[in-house]
C-alpha cells in the first residue's frame, strides 16, 4: 500500500456546517470522510459517510449540523510522525488520515495513492438479485429505438452488465431478469457472455410496471432479495444494507440518495401583508430520493395482484398500510449513478472511466 500527502483544506468543515453540506463535500472529495475544526481552527472531530447515515436513520432527517453527527475521537498523527500512518491505515482500513501540528491544527492529509473503486464487504450469505429489464426506455430515445435499455453501452459495456458485475463483486450469484421490450436481444447477449454467475429470464407478456412485473418471480424466491432497475448503479456496502434491513425488521428497504438541488434563481419568502421576509440567492435544497434499488422480503409479493399494473413505490406504500415495515438505507449523492437520461448517461460514463 502506497501512501501520499495532499492539502487538507478542501476536506475541512466547521462544527456548525449543515450535514447536507458536509455530505456534499464528502462526495466532492471522494474519500468518504471530512474533518471537523472548531472556531479556533483546531481539529476536533471526523465525519464519515457512515456517521451521516446513522444520523439520518436515527433522526429521520438530514437537517442537522456536523457537530450532531461527528465522531469526536478522531484518529490523527502529529507532524513529523507520519511514519505511524501506515500502521493506522492497516489497522483501521482508513481512506484518509489528518496530520496536525503541536496545537492540533490540521496541516495535511495522508491518503492512499490509488484510483480504483474502494472495495466493499462481500455478503456473508449470497442473495439473489431481480432486475427490471423490460422497459422501453423512452427517456433514452432514439438510442432505445435500436437497443433495449439494459444493453445501452456505458464505456463499451452494457449498463445491465455493469449492474450485475457490481452485485457479483458483492457476493451475489443468482440474477433474475424480467424482460419484455426487445427481450430476444437481451437473452442473446447474456447467453453468449462468458460469466461466473447464473442468469434466469422471466418474460413479461404485457407491461405491468415495476411492481406488477416483480410479481412474476413469486414462487421462485423464498428468501430476502435485492431488486433493482436496469439503469442505476449504487456503490454501497451490500452487507451493511442487509444488516440494517434485518436489524430493523423491514419488509422493504429502499436505498435512498441524499440529492442536492440548486435553484438557479434567487428565492423570496414573504410575510403577511406581502412584505419581503427573506431573500436567498440560488439556494440548495437537499432531499432523500429513491435510487430504484431495494432489499425486499418475498412476503411482499403476496400484496401484488396477478397481472396487476403497478409501480413498486406503490407496492411499498401498500406494504406500509398492511402493517409491514418499510425503511430506508441512505447513501451519498456520489454513490448513485442514474443513466435514465442522456446527460446522466454521460456523467455515468465519466465516473466509471475514472474507476
Amino acid at each position: 500500500m502506497d501512501l501520499g500527502q495532499i492539502m487538507i483544506s478542501e476536506y475541512l468543515v466547521g462544527e456548525n456546517d449543515t450535514i447536507a453540506d458536509a455530505l456534499k463535500r464528502i462526495d466532492e472529495t471522494g474519500k468518504r470522510c471530512v474533518f471537523v475544526v472548531d472556531d479556533a481552527g483546531k481539529l476536533v472531530a471526523a465525519l464519515a459517510d457512515g456517521d451521516v447515515r446513522r444520523y439520518i436513520l436515527s433522526h429521520g432527517t438530514s437537517k442537522g449540523f456536523v457537530k450532531d453527527a461527528a465522531n469526536y475521537a478522531p484518529l490523527m498523527v502529529k507532524q513529523g510522525d507520519e511514519a505511524k500512518a501506515k500502521q493506522l491505515f492497516d489497522t483501521y482500513s482508513l481512506t484518509a488520515l489528518p496530520v496536525v501540528d503541536s496545537e492540533q491544527r490540521p496541516v495535511s492529509l495522508v491518503v492512499r495513492e490509488e484510483t480504483t473503486r474502494r472495495k466493499r464487504r462481500a455478503l456473508e450469505k449470497p442473495l439473489p438479485v431481480v432486475m427490471m429489464a423490460g422497459g422501453i426506455g423512452s427517456r433514452l430515445m432514439p438510442i432505445t429505438a435500436v437497443l433495449p435499455k439494459p444493453l445501452v453501452p456505458v464505456n463499451e459495456k452494457p449498463i445491465a452488465e455493469h449492474i450485475i458485475d457490481r452485485f457479483n463483486d458483492g457476493g451475489c450469484q443468482d440474477f433474475f431478469l424480467i424482460l419484455n421490450y426487445k427481450k430476444g436481444m437481451v437473452k442473446a447477449y447474456f447467453d453468449d457472455l462468458e460469466r461466473d454467475y447464473e442468469v434466469s429470464y422471466i418474460e413479461e407478456e404485457e407491461f405491468l410496471g415495476t411492481g406488477g412485473g416483480l410479481k412474476l418471480v413469486e414462487g421462485r424466491l423464498d428468501d430476502t432479495f435485492f431488486f433493482t432497475n436496469c439503469d442505476v448503479l449504487v456503490d454501497a456496502d451490500l452487507q451493511s444494507i442487509y444488516e440494517e434491513h434485518k436489524k430493523t425488521g423491514n419488509a422493504i428497504t429502499i436505498v435512498c440518495s441524499l440529492k442536492h438541488y440548486t435553484i438557479p434563481y434567487g428565492t423570496i419568502e414573504i410575510a403577511e401583508g406581502g412584505e419581503i421576509k427573506k431573500m436567498t440567492e440560488k439556494p440548495t435544497i437537499s432531499s432523500l430520493v429513491n435510487t430504484g434499488c431495494y432489499l425486499v422480503e418475498p412476503s411482499v409479493l403476496s400484496l401484488i395482484g396477478e397481472n396487476e399494473v403497478i409501480g413498486f413505490p406503490d407496492v411499498a406504500l401498500r406494504a406500509q398500510k398492511a402493517g409491514m415495515k418499510v425503511g430506508v438505507f441512505p447513501v451519498s449523492e456520489g454513490s448513485w449513478l442514474d443513466m435514465g437520461q442522456p446527460d446522466e448517461l454521460e456523467r455515468m460514463s465519466m465516473v466509471l472511466n475514472e474507476e
